[in-house]
């Protein structure tokens, strides 16, 4: 299973490239502000969390045909906090299989970025991702790698930069024991790292685009944030991407979510339809978000994504445990 949403949704092809970043300078900015770098979230004042359960519908045509609950889980975090005179931003998504849940399918994909802001205006991003290599194309193809009897699991690693001036990525593959899962995490990172810093190559991208030096993920935020935003652009793996969205008030979501109490009873559930592709040419790639207005932090309700023709996956919000 391809567990991606929205993170997923940046290509088909899921996570590729790797940032190693240097040489790249911060254009007009003092230097004495150091370049961001992981670990540097560390001190963040303020964070949201919501998990979420996966639910997979099999399609034919479109029309669904199987549905099954709980084939695996994820998350969504959101942390800001400041520092010298700018706004930090952390941003994460995962989302992975349940083997026992899922005929044996062992999926997982991770992606988080952090950015700087000043004066409302992104200055400085860096991204990385992690995911597990989903070759089934067909229904067909999905059917014969269920409870498959390899030992290894291929997975794809991406970690970037991107400034005002122009961005950076690489690539790398490695190899893992298939009995790992998304609980052994952090030998997975320790693993994507070492691939990195062994094969991967620095590969020059595009500059920032007019909406700033951003990825994805603080694009989509951004627009979450901002109701009048129907158009942003960002960067990714080297390649400058479109994105827009629509909104909706849907009620009988408000309904649904107040009643499993993750909506305010004054509050109300947006339905946003988002849209990307690539800005030299490509198909688009859709996807569904439900979110809350007001909200501070407006984190998904619910994510809706076809992952592949025959594949939706939806991750459903589930309570928060005190």
């Amino acid at each position: 299973m391809k567990v991606m949403a929205i993170a997923g949704a940046i290509t088909r092809r899921g996570f590729g490239r790797a940032l190693c970043g240097a040489g790249l300078s911060f254009c007009g900015r003092a230097a004495s502000v150091a370049r961001l770098s992981w670990g540097d979230e560390s001190g963040a004042a303020s964070t949201r969390e919501r998990r979420y359960r996966a639910d997979a519908q099999i399609l034919l045509l479109s029309v669904p045909l199987l549905h099954r609950q709980g084939v695996g889980g994820g998350s969504v975090l959101w942390r800001d906090w400041s520092e010298a005179g700018a706004t930090l931003r952390l941003l994460e998504f995962d989302g992975y299989s349940l083997p026992a849940r899922a005929a044996g399918l062992n999926r997982l994909g991770f992606i988080r970025e952090m950015s700087r802001v000043v004066e409302a205006k992104t200055v400085e991003s860096i991204y990385f991702g992690l995911m597990t290599a989903s070759p089934e194309e067909s229904a067909e193809q999905a059917s014969k790698a269920l409870h498959s009897t390899a030992k290894e699991q291929t997975y794809t690693v991406i970690d970037g930069r991107i400034i005002p001036s122009g961005s950076e990525a690489s690539v790398a593959h490695f190899a893992a024991p298939a009995a790992l899962s998304a609980l052994q995490r952090p030998e997975l990172m320790e693993r994507a790292r070492k691939a990195l810093a062994a094969e991967a190559k620095v590969a020059p991208g595009p500059a920032a685009t007019s909406d700033g030096a951003q990825g994805f993920l603080a694009a989509l935020a951004d627009m979450l944030l901002r109701p009048e935003c129907r158009q942003s652009s960002y960067v990714y793996s080297g390649r400058l991407y479109w994105l827009w969205v629509t909104r909706a008030v849907d009620a009988k979501a408000t309904a649904y979510f107040r009643e499993r109490q993750l909506v305010a009873k004054s509050g109300s559930v947006i339905r946003v339809g988002g849209r990307l592709r690539r800005q030299q040419g490509g198909k688009d790639i859709e996807f569904r978000l439900w979110v809350e207005q007001p909200a501070e932090r407006p984190l998904p309700l619910r994510i809706e994504y076809q992952a592949k023709s025959y594949l939706r996956l939806v991750f459903e919000a589930e309570p928060t445990r005190l």
